[in-house]
């Protein structure tokens, strides 16, 4: 798995780069309250993904899913001041449970107003 904490990190997927940018221009006038953006790779699992967040991932704390080409974007609110972690999981990614998940909840991507 991919942890990114700056907008300079590289990310060589061109449609990642972008909704990467996205969200660091999201909270570019609060930068503290995104975490990190957590890209999963080709053999991650849920259980180091869970060690990670420090929660587990299919335990539905989300508070939404995006739906992108080949992404779902999964937003996390840690606690009451926004805090928050941003992940992307890759729709090839052999998670099938999570995959299942966003699949359930996601929200197309176009649906919303420049992806939030």
């Amino acid at each position: 798995m991919q942890i990114m904490r700056t907008p300079t990190d590289p990310v060589f997927d061109p449609e990642l780069r972008k909704l990467i940018e996205r969200v660091f221009a999201t909270v570019s006038d609060c930068p503290e309250i995104l975490g990190f953006i957590l890209i999963v790779e080709p053999g991650d699992t849920i259980a180091n993904i869970d060690a990670l967040l420090r929660f587990p991932i299919l335990a539905g704390r989300h508070e939404f899913i995006l739906e992108h080409t080949d992404w779902f974007e999964l937003v996390f609110i840690i606690s009451d001041d926004g805090f928050g972690i941003t992940g992307f999981l890759p729709k090839t990614a052999a998670l099938p449970e999570l995959l299942a998940m966003c699949q359930q909840h996601a929200i197309p991507a176009d649906a919303t107003h420049a992806g939030y």
